[in-house]
């Protein structure tokens, strides 16, 4: 969505019309009084609401988004921004158009050493009479599919890194 609708602002100084601010949740508010306070509250129309659910007034030449989860497909995010298409006139534009995923194997054995501690309260035998032992294994596959979403050293890369583009 819009959050305080910082990208609505840029699109309303760089001259846009008419600027739709679509966020489902109650920074809606907060981007609102931002645009009203900002003296823009006549080009920025903030609508509360997903952009799957709500009805704009008009179809739009441009949407504009930063529709990245981590990895650009985790929280979904990018499914939504694709959704919003369907309020873009014809040869209305995108931005961005493509997402850059890189993908390399890495070795880190503090990290590995972390996400197996997490796993380890899964040996419990008798957390308040509850054996948790059965439930180890699948905990500690559950931990090591998360995301890890922090900046590392590139010299724990095993491999050059893929580079995987997506087209919106």
């Amino acid at each position: 969505g819009a959050g305080s609708g910082i990208l609505s602002f840029f699109a309303a100084q760089a001259g846009a019309r008419k600027v739709y601010a679509v966020e489902a949740s109650s920074m809606a508010q907060h981007a609102k009084t931002l645009a009203e306070n900002n003296h823009l509250g006549h080009c920025i129309q903030v609508i509360a609401g997903k952009i799957e659910e709500v009805t704009l007034p008009e179809k739009v030449d441009v949407i504009i988004s930063e529709p990245m989860g981590y990895m650009l497909y985790n929280e979904r995010m990018l499914e939504t921004y694709l959704h919003a298409k369907k309020w873009l006139k014809p040869n209305g534009k995108m931005y961005p158009t493509t997402g850059d995923l890189y993908v390399t194997p890495f070795t880190d054995e503090a990290l590995y050493m972390e996400q197996v501690g997490k796993a380890n309260f899964w040996y419990q035998q008798s957390f308040y009479g509850v054996d948790l032992t059965t439930l180890r294994d699948s905990a500690l596959d559950e931990y090591f599919k998360q995301p890890i979403v922090d900046n590392f050293d590139i010299r724990i890369c095993l491999a050059r890194p893929i580079k995987y583009t997506v087209n919106f």
